[in-house]
Order: C-alpha cells, then sequence, then structure tokens
C-alpha cells in the first residue's frame, strides 16, 4: 500500500483527496463481504471493455475535483488521475472481486504506488442470458462525456504504458 509520506504528498498536491484516502482505508479494513454481492462482484469482474470518465463531482471539470479517466480492455485498466488545470497521474491495474488495483506512477520520479478503489454494485441488470450487475467505482460519479482535455491525457497514459 501507499505509504503515509506519500498520501500526504498526494493529498496536498491535490492529487488524490482526503475522502479517497479514507474510503480506501475503510474498504481495506473490511475482511468479509456479504456473500451476494460477493457473486454478484465475481460475475461481473469488474467494468466492460470501453473508456470510462468518473469524478468526484457529478459535474465535469470542476475545479478543486478530483477525476478519472481510463481505459478497460479484457479486465485491464489504464488511465490517470487529475484535477482540471493541473497535472495528472497515470496508472495501470485490473480488477479483482472487489476493487481495482492500481499501480499510480509518480510524474516527478516515476516511482510506481500500489492503490485500490472498492468496486460497488449500484443495480441489478437484467440481460437475456443471466442476470448481471451495474458496477461503479466507490465514491465517484460516472460522467457520459470525455471532453477534449480528458482524451488527450487518457492518449500520454496508454501511450506510456
Amino acid at each position: 500500500m501507499l505509504s503515509i509520506v506519500l498520501l500526504s504528498l498526494l493529498i496536498s498536491s491535490g492529487t488524490i483527496s482526503d475522502h479517497f484516502v479514507y474510503a480506501a482505508e475503510e474498504n481495506s479494513s473490511h475482511s468479509q463481504e456479504s456473500p451476494s454481492e460477493e457473486v454478484s462482484l465475481t460475475r461481473t469482474s469488474g467494468l466492460a471493455n470501453g473508456v470510462y470518465l468518473y469524478g468526484r463531482s457529478p459535474e465535469p471539470e470542476t475545479m478543486g475535483q478530483e477525476y478519472l479517466v481510463f481505459k478497460v480492455q479484457k479486465g485491464e485498466v489504464i488511465g490517470a488521475f487529475y484535477m482540471p488545470r493541473s497535472e495528472f497521474n497515470c496508472f495501470s491495474g485490473s480488477f479483482d472481486s472487489r476493487q481495482i488495483n492500481l499501480s499510480i506512477v509518480d510524474p516527478h520520479d516515476g516511482i510506481k504506488y500500489n492503490y485500490a478503489i472498492g468496486l460497488q454494485v449500484v443495480s441489478p441488470v437484467a440481460t437475456n442470458s443471466r442476470r448481471a450487475s451495474e458496477i461503479t467505482l466507490e465514491g465517484y460519479h460516472r460522467l457520459s462525456n470525455l471532453s477534449d482535455n480528458d482524451q488527450r491525457i487518457l492518449d500520454a497514459c496508454l501511450s506510456s504504458n
């Protein structure tokens, strides 16, 4: 996990909000999930292939708010954390049954740090073949439209991996 010093630096620089850190710490302290939630998360194994934008704010480009833009391909994730009009931090990772496990790259020294964001089952979705669940990232709002800046950030992270 990330060290206290690194977390302090990421929080003070505004790269990661303190709410984000506490939410992840709470998730890591829970040792058991309810069996039904575990089964539905395992069945979906993360988000479907595609490009995603999530934000702490339900509105895009809100100053002082944290955003994630990323691409999912076969359970693997590449993307970035950013705040509007600030630097961004690329990450890569994968899903397990309860969280997305990320390796965040410090843009100053290139060191990678592990971090996790909890997955949350939002609602059951009926499909022709089986019952699936809609998955979201805990503490974030899914945003539908990528801006040119979101795409530029994502492209930079995709090309560096």
